[in-house]
């Protein structure tokens, strides 16, 4: 006889499984202590930076955007898998409940991320509305809590709807009202006109889900493989993942201009293929232009001399770490042992690859301390970070894909 809870029970228990294999890689790992370090940096600076913010700040809509965005980031986990959409149709009337658990499920599991967040705007919210009450920030913790749950269900209808267009705009709208609902919360007005707008909106979701004939198992099946897939990308930074999926993206003027760089000879073979392969493979190339943007950000707003050399080579760091997987990408394809190469070159043409990447990095960086005139950071950046690169790569680096 078909449970569904004991269903539910059997693909989370698998889930946890997942999570746990690859997980202690990542918390284990050097970007880990990383990350701790630059956390407990920026709020160090940002206590500062509240103790002397100006009265012109915009503290209510950047509050608002935030909390805005919190409650309406929801995605979804059904722990769906590519059989289901023939075994399990089925018995759609019945998987009812599962996915009532499944939801319940990914409310839980996404409050980590509700504190993180509140952990960071409440600082603000008692620095700007310093007469609120305890009752005030009780009020808004539920109204967050109640919102997100909305937003949550509305997702879940709106995955049984097929047309893209309809779901990308309610999901802007939603958005658009969460923002403009807290922002009305925090100056005491309009509170209840515009939850009422909110409310309406959710009910026409659920009017919207109701009209359609069943569930598009298609669609919540891809939604699963999507997050998966996504997990599967951010472990491989980590560790070495094989269900990692591999997406194209053409860039065919990026690799246009590498093809010309590249001269047309026999001993070009690995580097050709490293290159393409962080243009078109995967986010290799997104990873890296959103560290570097992300460490410029960080070293722009970080007032300390020298905490911002620091930041810098982080970044450093972090990205050359994070690179290293693009070595591994092509090792379940057993074509490239037919190339006559000789063994050392796909290590060297690799190293010397992820050297230039570093560099354009470092320079990044270093340019940045112009802004301040600041000629003494810009040359300890250029050189520390050139040192690293070589010291790294040539150490680190080659020792494990040696392995």
């Amino acid at each position: 006889m078909f449970n569904p809870t004991e269903l539910f029970k059997n693909r989370l228990k698998d889930h946890i499984k997942l999570l746990n294999r690859y997980l202690r890689y990542i918390f284990n790992g050097h970007f880990m202590i990383a990350l701790m370090f630059m956390i407990i940096t920026l709020a160090i600076y940002y206590q500062k930076w509240l103790a002397t913010i100006s009265d012109r700040f915009p503290a209510h809509i950047v509050i608002a955007i935030m909390l805005g965005l919190l409650v309406s980031y929801n995605p979804l986990q059904l722990f769906l898998k590519e059989p289901d959409k023939v075994f399990l149709i089925a018995k759609e009337a019945e998987m009812y409940h599962y996915f009532r658990l499944t939801l319940l499920y990914n409310f839980v599991v996404q409050l980590y991320l509700v504190f993180i967040v509140i952990a960071a705007v409440f600082p603000l919210y008692a620095r700007i509305f310093p007469t609120k009450t305890k009752v005030a920030y009780l009020f808004l913790l539920i109204v967050i809590f109640i919102i997100k749950g909305w937003n949550l269900l509305a997702n879940w209808y709106m995955l049984k709807v097929r047309a893209k267009s309809t779901r990308a705009l309610d999901k802007v709208i939603r958005t658009l009202l969460s923002i403009a609902l807290f922002y009305s919360i925090l100056y005491e007005q309009f509170v209840v006109i515009i939850s009422l707008i909110l409310f309406l909106i959710f009910l026409n979701s659920y009017r919207l889900s109701r009209k359609q004939s069943g569930l598009a198992w298609d669609m919540l099946i891809e939604n699963d493989q999507n997050r998966l897939a996504l997990f599967y990308r951010f472990v491989n930074m980590f560790a070495e993942a094989p269900q990692t999926t591999k997406r194209l993206k053409k860039r065919r003027l990026l690799a246009l201009i590498i093809n010309k760089m590249i001269s047309f000879t026999h001993r070009s073979t690995y580097t050709y293929l490293y290159r393409l392969t962080f243009i078109r493979s995967s986010d290799y190339l997104s990873m890296y232009i959103r560290l570097i943007i992300v460490g410029g950000v960080v070293i722009f707003f970080v007032p300390n001399h020298w905490i911002k050399i620091l930041f810098a080579l982080l970044f450093i760091y972090m990205t050359n770490f994070q690179m290293v997987t693009l070595y591994y990408h092509h090792r379940t394809n057993s074509w490239l042992d037919l190339y006559p190469i000789e063994p050392f070159i796909p290590k060297k043409v690799f190293i010397q690859w992820l050297i230039q990447l570093t560099f354009v990095q470092i320079i990044v960086f270093a340019l940045l301390f112009l802004i301040w005139f600041d000629f003494t950071g810009l040359m300890i950046t250029f050189i520390a970070g050139s040192l690293f690169n070589y010291l790294f790569n040539y150490g680190y680096v080659k020792r494990k894909i040696s392995t």
